[in-house]
């Protein structure tokens, strides 16, 4: 526009006109107006197409501009889902490196892909084992030991867990059980099981006397030397009650059970440091729930039982009497062997609670442990918070019993 401008309307002083090359004044006045008018309205429909050519190409600019900025946005998350794809696909294929280099070597597809599958079968058995099972898990199946073993199992408040549930099928299908001890502590709920293996024992007496102590004292009239106890609202396989069997036997000098106990003092302001965590491998305590050991070792309970019977069982018990007999038998076995944690706790075993429709009771009342039900919050009912009541007591006894036992049996060492 500005050339234009120049050019059809040249200055009044200057070099002069540029049609005529004269730099006079008179010579540049000879313009029509007519042309000075037909040249400003062409001037301006030019200015005016320039700006709209601007604002267009100042939009497609800006369009531009915000494509670029999303792309450089967008550059850190693809370049981080391109290296995550590269070290998944890395990590897939790693195994078969050795199968890609021996065939690219040979040239013969078929046999190298058996040479090489042959290969990696025997290479390194410990680590593959390693990798594709469990720590806890033992690569070669070990076969059962020749033992024999008593059960003893407790019905007072369940009987239809006893009657209707797995457990019993298990036990009794097992080929090392040789007996089960059936004990009926109460007299409301007995029932007669005939089975060649089972040996009913009305128990009520004995429970009048030393409450969950009676499976400890029956215990030393078992049959055979290794003893299982089994809690009558749990179910598990034949290979879980095997693998308990096999697992023991390799030392006998010792309680091993699926669920151990340790304390843990993050709890002490509330529990005196019980903790209701599953623990694994060697642990101090084992739970009866399901627990196998020496028939000899029963024995040892009432030994030792004084040292905690008046001021902590009479005066401080909660629940049952002797509530807290898993704990004391033991750090019982504990202090018999020798060893502060020589227990062993394979948390591992498929061991499973039994349906709530067989215990023919609600909100736990008649439970050892307070009863609190478990996967259900029910702040509206006030039953659930006498659960939630009886399950501290439970645990805060719980946690004074193995203290205060751990300590003195202590103090008979010196």
């Amino acid at each position: 526009v500005t050339k234009v401008t120049r050019n059809r309307f040249p200055r009044e002083s200057g070099s002069g006109c540029s049609q005529s090359g004269v730099s006079t004044r008179s010579s540049c006045s000879q313009v029509p107006r007519n042309d000075i008018n037909n040249d400003y309205h062409h001037i301006r429909i030019s200015s005016a197409s320039s700006v709209r050519s601007a604002s267009s190409t100042a939009s497609t600019i800006k369009g531009g501009s915000l494509v670029i900025q999303m792309v450089r946005l967008l550059q850190p998350m693809l370049l981080i889902g391109w290296i995550m794809l590269s070290l998944m696909t890395i990590r897939h294929f790693h195994d078969d490196t050795e199968y890609e280099e021996g065939l690219l070597n040979e040239g013969s597809q078929s046999q190298t892909h058996l040479r090489q599958v042959t290969r990696v079968e025997v290479k390194s058995p410990n680590s593959m084992f390693s990798s594709s099972l469990p720590q806890h898990s033992s690569p070669i199946p070990q076969p059962l030991p020749s033992n024999k073993v008593s059960i003893v199992l407790m019905n007072h408040s369940r009987p239809r867990m006893i009657r209707e549930s797995s457990l019993m099928r298990t036990l009794l299908a097992h080929p090392n059980v040789g007996e089960v001890l059936l004990l009926h502590s109460n007299p409301n709920t007995q029932f007669e099981l005939v089975h060649e293996k089972v040996t009913n024992i009305d128990a009520s007496g004995e429970n009048d006397e030393i409450g969950l102590g009676l499976r400890f004292y029956f215990c030393q009239t078992a049959r055979y030397d290794w003893v299982i106890h089994v809690d009558d609202d749990m179910e598990f396989d034949l290979s879980t009650l095997s693998d308990l069997i096999i697992e023991f036997s390799k030392n006998p000098q010792r309680i091993v059970g699926r669920f151990g106990r340790s304390l843990d003092f993050n709890f002490d302001f509330m529990y005196n440091g019980y903790s209701s965590v599953d623990t694994s491998r060697q642990t101090e305590v084992i739970l009866t729930k399901l627990m196998i050991m020496e028939r000899s070792t029963c024995g040892a309970f009432f030994e030792y039982a004084d040292t905690i019977w008046e001021d902590i069982i009479l005066n401080e018990g909660v629940g049952p009497l002797w509530n807290g007999e898993d704990i004391f038998m033991s750090l019982v076995a504990n202090h018999k062997y020798g060893s502060n944690a020589n227990n062993y706790a394979m948390d591992w075993l498929d061991v499973r609670d039994a349906p709530e429709r067989l215990k023919d009771y609600t909100d736990g009342r008649f439970d050892v442990s307070g009863g609190l039900p478990k996967h259900a919050l029910r702040f509206w009912d006030w039953k659930w918070w006498q659960s939630v009541a009886r399950r501290n007591r439970h645990y805060a006894y719980r946690g004074k019993l193995w203290q205060t036992a751990k300590e003195r049996l202590a103090l008979l060492d010196y």
